[in-house]
């Protein structure tokens, strides 16, 4: 693989890939804005209500209380929803625009919503997968030092194999859900090395990252417009280079 050629065509067509990640930032400021408003509008009037009563000097019922907990417990199941449907969205647009922009399309906005729109669903579902796994092989973490280590380095390799090259294997070929999962539980075990070696990549995706970040606010706005698609259009390219290869082998 030319990582060489790869930043060097991503540099040229900055642009591209820029009205890319933006696209992905405005949906998950739109999913922020709709949580924020939703969680006024159920925990509000539960919390002006105990506040007057404080400062009436009325003791607060378990009317209040109940109240109080419905509401953000209500808040966190449709913050959970929201969050999950963005995540499917972003993931999806951009995916799905990086797959047209490498069979030489036109990408913008539009490239990024259609496919935002259409594979959501299926991003949910890869992103519930990947989850499930992580939450499970969190148990390694019970293990003193050797399981931060470990986990460390298994979780950006979890996330490329079966949460990236599944979402791509989805909108470029045309997969099922289990199907593509299943293949990336494949490449796990037949390019074992080469898989942890680009968890080790996404590693210092992250690093790098977390240094522009701490730029205040423009760190954040650079890396969600920018980063997102780079590192999508890395692994992607690193797909058809070196993995997809071996797998037809």
């Amino acid at each position: 693989m030319n990582v060489g050629q790869i930043f060097q065509r991503y540099f040229n067509d900055w642009q591209k890939f820029a009205l890319v990640g933006l696209g992905a930032l405005l949906v998950e400021l739109a999913a922020g804005l709709i949580a924020t408003v939703l969680g006024l509008l159920m925990m509000g009037p539960a919390l002006v209500s105990i506040m007057r009563m404080d400062y009436l000097g009325l003791d607060i019922g378990p009317g209040q209380i109940f109240g109080m907990l419905g509401a953000m417990g209500g808040f966190a199941v449709i913050a959970l929803v929201l969050g999950a449907v963005a995540s499917g969205m972003a993931n999806g647009g951009i995916m799905g625009a990086i797959v047209a922009y490498r069979r030489g399309e036109d990408v913008g906005l539009g490239t990024f919503w259609s496919y935002a729109t259409r594979y959501f669903g299926k991003m949910i579902l890869i992103g519930l997968i990947f989850f499930l796994i992580i939450l499970v092989s969190a148990i390694v973490n019970l293990i003193p030092v050797l399981g931060q280590v470990v986990f460390l380095l298994w979780a950006p390799t979890a996330l490329i194999t079966l949460g990236l090259y599944p979402a791509y294997l989805v909108i470029h070929d045309g997969y099922g859900v289990g199907s593509a999962v299943g293949q990336g539980f494949q490449i796990l075990k037949s390019q074992f090395g080469s898989a942890v070696l680009g968890g080790l990549i996404m590693l210092l995706f992250w690093v790098a990252f977390g240094l522009i970040g701490f730029v205040p606010v423009i760190g954040s706005l650079v890396v969600a417009i920018f980063g997102q698609p780079l590192v999508i259009y890395f692994f992607a390219e690193r797909f058809e280079s070196e993995v997809r290869p071996r797998l037809v082998a």
